[in-house]
């Protein structure tokens, strides 16, 4: 039981250290960076650009100006239109077979009947009665009063009613060629209106047609009345609505209408959807629901929020290949990620916070300013014209910010990286971007054709947003600087002012050290100068790079004013406290907060190399048989920059010229070629890539400082003398000091003539050497 505890807790350790080391892994670490940088940079942005939610309701009076963010149709005013021209469109008809012909029939059976009658009543009057009758007027209008009440019967049979009167008159009062008139005209109207469409939408209309025909013939105005009453029995619809046909034809026509550009109602983007007072109808609650605005909808617009998501994820996709390709430093330097994600995000939170009050006042050049400064110049570049395209996003694309966001944020870039050795040249600096920033918006407002005084409101804000953004960016930069540990120019400046605490304890307590380490800055510069490397950042942790004999400085011979406590002590324990330096130096950087790229330096500059002179006192002084050459030897480790490559060849190199007793020009550069190549010979320079090339250029340039130093001198006449039996005093006690000398590792006593051709012959034998292993 116990044994089963035991595994499952070895399985558990053994778990946790897998996910452990899983976590560790630099590739997973700047992938979760990443994810979690592109996850609250969205979130960011999606909540910038969701625009601010109303709460409304049909009836009430709005709250509130609302404009619109975006093009948008007002579907029910389009829909109202589109329905408008349907239902005017006209239906689509169908004959009604035979209905012109039964309508010319019944007008002819009309005028017939009457001319039927009226010969009925003229043939029985001639038959019974005789014109010579006391009664003949009276009875032959009985007769034609009884065939009218015959002819009333027959026009009921043809569902035509007219009073008796109007009956009576065809019979007995009108003339033959009153009714040939009448029968005539009626016909041809008949034929006429018959001849056209109609139905039952325009039957009024047709007979109101023929009865202004009525109205303006020649017939009597008995007549007349008569057809004005007729056209009413006469006209019938010849034409009827095809129900099916007509619905599909007006749901066509509505279905074009809604697509019709010229029918559709849009409100614009800047559009005033509803004033302040405004009565909320029913198509402006539509288009502030189809837009998202209002509280009470609540719904995600997916299709929105999918498309920002498309866009922020390609631009960190862009922004991931622009560093994996031109800026791998920051790429695989997990601190630098984190600084670059935190200044993005930082952005970002700023702009959702103010872009509402203007979108001017947004401080982008915030972010270019700092990058350039603390990361790297084409980073900055690039980082400010993504910023600028996701901002837009939240602004809705307003061109002001895009344009000086993109143009003086650039500018911001190049501006601060050359006037970054100086706040106050960065407040310089700071002044310039505001400039640029006014002519930008002045130029814009000129092609806007804005008012004056809009010109100059927007100038002062954009000038206060430049300089406050360079003034920012001072004041996070010592943050920033000790934060992530970066070093800048201002950083550098500052820590190789003589009044840094540490450089004034290292006057103080170790002056040797101090001038030595001096001297190491000048040669370390110019060594940098020669192969491209950050002469300012050698200078410096040259300067530092021997603090560490702050802890013991009597024990270093340039400190050493009454004896040297190394006679005293064995090899083995002087070389202890001798190499402990480097370690001494790291432990005190810390407690001083000197950065970390300096620190690398200080455990670097010694390497791993030998501490001859104590390797030599224990093995031939000493007598000491079981020496171990690897306990003479620094623990510290091998060079893996240039500037720290540089800074421990000329450590090297100050303090062996130093103790020439023969200063001339050929001696100095062989001996300082010499050291070089034992350096290469020792493996020191394996980490770190400088070419052969740039060993030759580091050489011809400390050759230039000590040029400068070492150069000849006049000599005064009145102290000629005593000047010999000095020098050759100083000649003796400097060579009887170059024996006690434990700062320096290679031994001064032997004749060193080494020459460029012999060293560049021994590159070559190593290089070839390299190839074929």
């Amino acid at each position: 039981m116990e044994a089963k505890q035991f595994m499952t807790k070895d399985r558990n350790k053994e778990s946790y250290g897998g996910v452990k080391n899983y976590f560790k892994d630099k590739r997973i670490q700047r992938i979760m960076i990443a994810v979690i940088t592109v996850l609250v940079a969205y979130a960011i942005v999606l909540n910038g650009a969701t625009p601010k939610k109303y709460k409304l309701k049909l009836g009430e009076k709005s709250e509130y100006d609302i404009t619109a963010p975006r093009d948008i149709k007002n579907t029910i005013l389009t829909e109202q239109n589109a329905r408008r021209i349907a239902e005017a469109e006209a239906g689509d008809m169908k004959e009604i077979k035979n209905a012109s012909i039964e309508v010319i029939n019944k007008t002819v059976d009309f005028i017939s009947f009457i001319e039927k009658y009226r010969k009925n009543a003229d043939k029985k009057i001639r038959e019974t009665l005789s014109t010579n009758d006391e009664n003949y007027d009276s009875k032959a209008l009985n007769i034609k009063k009884e065939e009218a009440t015959n002819l009333n019967k027959e026009l009921e049979k043809l569902e035509i009613v007219l009073s008796y009167d109007q009956v009576l008159f065809f019979v007995a009062n009108a003339t033959d060629e009153d009714i040939q008139n009448f029968g005539s005209l009626l016909r041809e109207l008949v034929v006429d209106i018959m001849g056209q469409d109609v139905t039952e939408d325009n039957i009024s209309q047709k007979i109101v047609q023929m009865q202004n025909s009525i109205l303006t013939s020649n017939l009597k105005q008995e007549l007349k009345n008569c057809g004005l009453l007729l056209s009413k029995y006469l006209i019938k619809p010849n034409r009827t609505i095809n129900a099916e046909g007509t619905r599909a034809k007006k749901e066509r026509i509505y279905e074009l209408a809604l697509n019709d550009p010229n029918n559709i109602v849009m409100v614009k983007k800047g559009d005033r959807i509803l004033s302040k007072g405004d009565v909320v109808t029913e198509d402006k609650l539509k288009i502030l629901e189809e837009l998202n605005l209002l509280e009470t909808t609540g719904k995600i617009d997916f299709s929105f929020a999918i498309g920002i998501f498309i866009i922020i994820f390609l631009i960190s996709i862009l922004l991931i290949l622009y560093m994996n390709k031109f800026c791998r430093k920051v790429f695989n330097n997990r601190n630098d990620l984190i600084l670059l994600s935190l200044l993005i995000l930082i952005i970002l939170i700023t702009a959702r916070m103010v872009f509402e009050i203007s979108t001017l006042t947004i401080p982008i050049f915030l972010a270019a300013a700092l990058i350039s400064i603390l990361l790297d110049l084409r980073l900055a570049i690039i980082v400010n014209f993504l910023l600028t395209i996701s901002i837009s996003i939240m602004t809705n694309g307003e061109i002001k910010f895009m344009i000086l966001g993109a143009i003086s944020g650039a500018f911001t870039a190049f501006i601060v990286s050359k006037t970054s050795y100086h706040r106050n040249s960065l407040s310089m600096g700071g002044l310039i971007i505001g400039i640029i920033n006014v002519l930008i918006i002045i130029s814009i407002d000129l092609i806007e054709k804005y008012p004056l005084k809009t010109i100059v409101y927007e100038s002062i804000v954009v000038m206060l947003n430049g300089f406050l953004s360079i003034v920012l960016t001072i004041g996070l930069l010592p943050y920033l600087e000790v934060a992530f540990n970066i070093v800048t120019p201002i950083r550098l400046l500052e820590l190789s002012n003589p009044n840094h605490p540490l450089l004034k304890r290292l006057l103080i307590e170790a002056p040797g050290t101090y001038h030595h380490s001096l001297m190491v800055g000048n040669l370390a510069e110019a060594g940098a100068e020669a192969v491209g490397g950050n002469a300012l950042l050698a200078r410096v942790a040259a300067y530092f790079h021997d603090i560490g004999k702050l802890k013991r400085p009597g024990f270093f011979m340039e400190n050493q004013m009454d004896g040297n406590p190394h006679d005293k002590i064995t090899a083995n324990l002087s070389t202890l406290v001798i190499t402990s330096h480097i370690h001494d130096g790291v432990e005190i950087a810390k407690r001083y907060r000197i950065p970390q790229v300096i620190r690398d330096i200080i455990i670097q500059h010694h390497g791993t190399t030998l501490v001859a002179y104590f390797y030599h006192k224990a093995k031939n002084v000493e007598k000491d048989d079981s020496v171990d050459e690897e306990n003479f030897r620094y623990d510290g480790e091998k060079p893996s920059t240039k500037e720290a490559a540089v800074v421990m060849l000329a450590d090297s190199v100050e303090a062996a010229v130093r103790s020439m007793p023969d200063k001339t020009e050929g001696k100095i550069e062989g001996f300082i070629r010499k050291i070089i190549k034992d350096k290469l010979d020792d493996g020191q320079l394996d980490q770190c890539n400088l070419t052969f090339k740039d060993l030759d250029n580091i050489a011809k340039a400390f050759m230039k400082v000590f040029g400068g130093y070492f150069h000849a001198r006049e000599e005064y006449p009145d102290i000629k003398n005593k000047d010999n039996v000095s020098n050759n005093e100083n000649d003796l006690k400097i060579n009887e000091q170059n024996s006690n000398d434990s700062h320096e590792e290679t031994n001064f006593r032997d004749t060193i003539e080494e020459t460029k051709g012999q060293i560049a012959a021994h590159y070559n034998n190593k290089t070839h050497k390299e190839k074929s292993e």
